[in-house]
């Protein structure tokens, strides 16, 4: 599992996001400036479903698929919440896939 944490993300990042993430409601959300900062989780989809579920557990986050050119393949699981939260969540997802 790879993972990356964008910190203050950018305007155009940001709308770039949005326009790739399968759920609407969280696609408006990220253009309203909610998040302060994204998880980025990439894997196969069996490890980026339990990423999710281990993202959701660990803090107070935002879950959503970001999808790559062909719609039905979920590429990329994007977190998002404040800082402190991304992070803890990205910590225990590399802790759960590190240990491997």
């Amino acid at each position: 599992m790879k993972t990356e944490l964008i910190n203050g993300v950018s305007q155009g990042t940001l709308e770039i996001i949005s326009r790739k993430v399968y759920d609407k409601q969280i696609a408006e959300r990220i253009l309203q400036n909610e998040f302060t900062a994204v998880g980025l989780c990439q894997g196969d989809v069996m490890s980026i479903l339990v990423a999710s579920d281990i993202a959701e557990k660990t803090s107070e986050v935002v879950v959503s698929e970001i999808t790559g050119m062909c719609p039905q393949h979920m590429t990329c699981l994007g977190v998002f919440g404040d800082v402190t939260s991304v992070e803890e969540s990205l910590a225990a997802i590399e802790s759960r896939f590190n240990k491997k």
